[in-house]
C-alpha cells in the first residue's frame, strides 16, 4: 500500500487518537467519534484482531511509513535480540524523518520527510537526504549550512506547539543540531499505544 495522502483529520478521527507525527490538530475542534454519514452512533466492540489492527494503523499513519515499510521494520524488529515491540518502535524513532520531527525542526513527520529530502539536513556534517536513514547513537543532526531553512530552524525549534525533546537527543536550540546520545526506548513514542499487540498481529500472519 502506498503512503497515505488523504485526509489526515479524517485519519485521526477512525483512529481515535491524536497522531502529532501526522498533524497538529486542536481537540477543541475535533469531534470525538469516527467519521460517517450516521454521526456519534454507537459502534460494535472491536474483536481483538481489530483492536491490534487499530494499534498498527495507529503506529503506521504517526510515523508515515507504507505496509510494506513497516513488515521490514517488524522483520527486524524479530531478528534482534530484545523485547520485538521495543526493537520496533526503537526502529521508527531513529528514522532520520522523525529525528528532525523531534528535534522540533518541522511540524510534522510528512514535512520533516520532505525537508531531508529536499537536502537541508545533516548527520555528523554531511548532507543525508533519505528520510529513513537510521540514526546511530553519537550522530549529530543539523541543517546544512547553505540551507535556506537554517534562518527559520532557530524559530522552528522554538516553536511552543512542538513535541518534548525525547530523552534521547540532546538538543541544541542555537546552534540548530541535536545529537543522538543513546538509542530511543520505548517510552519515547509519542504515542499512547501498546507495541506488544502489533507484534502479535505480525505474529498471526
Amino acid at each position: 500500500m502506498a503512503r497515505y495522502t488523504g485526509p489526515r483529520l479524517k485519519i485521526i478521527r477512525r483512529l481515535g487518537t491524536p497522531l502529532p507525527g501526522l498533524m497538529r490538530t486542536d481537540p477543541d475542534l475535533r469531534r470525538p467519534y469516527p467519521p460517517g454519514q450516521h454521526g456519534p452512533t454507537r459502534r460494535k466492540k472491536l474483536s481483538d484482531y481489530a483492536f491490534r489492527l487499530m494499534e498498527k494503523q495507529k503506529l503506521r499513519f504517526h510515523y508515515g511509513v507504507s505496509e510494506k515499510q513497516l513488515k521490514r521494520y517488524v522483520a527486524d524488529a524479530f531478528r534482534r535480540k530484545g523485547n520485538s515491540g521495543t526493537n520496533l518502535l526503537q526502529n521508527l524513532e531513529r528514522r532520520l524523518d522523525n529525528v528532525v520531527f523531534r528535534m522540533g525542526l518541522a511540524p510534522t513527520i510528512p514535512a520533516a520527510r520532505q525537508m531531508t529530502g529536499h537536502g537541508h539536513v545533516t548527520v555528523n556534517g554531511k548532507k543525508v537526504d533519505i528520510a529513513s536513514y537510521q540514526v546511530r547513537a553519537g550522530d549529530v543532526i543539523g541543517v546544512r549550512e547553505k540551507s535556506k531553512w537554517k534562518e527559520r530552524a532557530v524559530e522552528a525549534m522554538g516553536d511552543p506547539n512542538n513535541l518534548t525533546h525525547p530523552s534521547y537527543l540532546e538538543v541544541d536550540t542555537n546552534g540548530v543540531t541535536a545529537k543522538m546520545s543513546q538509542l530511543p526506548e520505548a517510552g519515547d513514542c509519542p504515542l499512547d499505544i501498546d507495541p506488544q499487540l502489533i507484534v502479535e498481529y505480525y505474529s498471526g500472519k
